[in-house]
């Protein structure tokens, strides 16, 4: 999934519950809920090859300055939010994927226990419904994407 989906739906979670560590849980929790979806990121292959890997995380990192962009927007049109709970249910999110997925530490962290443990797990729940990641996936980010605007900005 892309950052976006994953920081859209916990800002919407920090935005919505008034209890830090609830936002903490339940945001590392919808990046595994939203991974097991069917969905398109710069992981994905097309036609069966990856992407090269400068081109891989240089749109991963676009990816997540246009989500930190968005999330400044929303804070600052909606000043009566709690901006601390938004932006730890938006970095909780994504947590997950920056502890997997930077260069720098990927390795290490894929690993060593308890990070390789969470990391298998972490791979395992993409595989179910890859086959549908362009029919189901890309129509279903994009609901989840509005519909965690909407919570946002509601």
């Amino acid at each position: 999934m892309i950052a976006l989906n994953h920081v859209l739906l916990g800002g919407a979670i920090g935005a919505n519950i008034d209890n830090y560590p609830a936002v903490i849980g339940l945001s590392v929790a919808s990046h595994f809920v939203l991974d097991f979806l069917p969905h398109v990121d710069q992981g994905t292959e097309i036609n069966g090859r990856e992407l090269k890997f400068k081109l891989k995380y240089f749109l991963a990192t676009l990816d997540v300055l246009v989500s930190s962009v968005i999330i400044v927007l929303i804070l600052s049109a909606r000043p009566g939010l709690n901006r601390y709970l938004v932006i730890i249910g938006a970095f909780s999110a994504l947590l997950v994927d920056l502890v997997f997925n930077v260069p720098f530490w990927q390795q290490w962290t894929k690993k060593i226990q308890p990070f390789k443990a969470i990391d298998n797990f972490h791979e395992a729940i993409h595989r179910p419904f890859k086959k549908y990641q362009y029919s189901v996936g890309i129509p279903l980010q994009i609901i989840i994407i509005i519909m965690s605007l909407w919570l946002l900005l509601k």
